[in-house]
């Protein structure tokens, strides 16, 4: 009877085996750090309600407002943004907050680095 369960749960998990798709491991990773599309979590100091609603929300100092951001961070914790500007370049920002972990403690700032010539890649 043992012998049985035994062969049925080794022919189980051997039909299971060669039945699963092959995992495409490079293929289907995404990058739990991002870059993700940040838009929602920061606010302009001149939109209404920044300091007051909006207290919650990163601050970006920025000519194009908070449109095209993308972040890179985890856990609540953001080590790097860039802008895309509405001519296609990518634009790095500049922290103005201090790296504090977790980001709660202070209110995340970051600014538009008018020197940045560059892509940032």
């Amino acid at each position: 009877m043992i012998r049985r369960v035994f062969a049925a749960a080794a022919l189980t998990a051997a039909a299971a085996i060669a039945l699963a798709p092959a995992a495409s491991a490079q293929e289907d990773y995404i990058d739990p750090t991002g870059p993700y599309d940040a838009t929602e979590y920061f606010v302009t100091p001149w939109d209404p309600g920044a300091f007051a609603e909006h207290a919650d929300k990163g601050l970006i100092i920025s000519p194009y407002g908070d449109a095209g951001l993308q972040c890179r961070g985890f856990h609540g914790r953001i080590w790097d943004c860039t802008q895309t500007l509405p001519d296609g370049s990518v634009n790095r920002l500049i922290r103005l907050s201090p790296d504090a972990y977790p980001s709660r403690i202070m209110r995340e700032v970051w600014a538009y680095d008018p020197f940045n010539t560059g892509s940032a890649g």
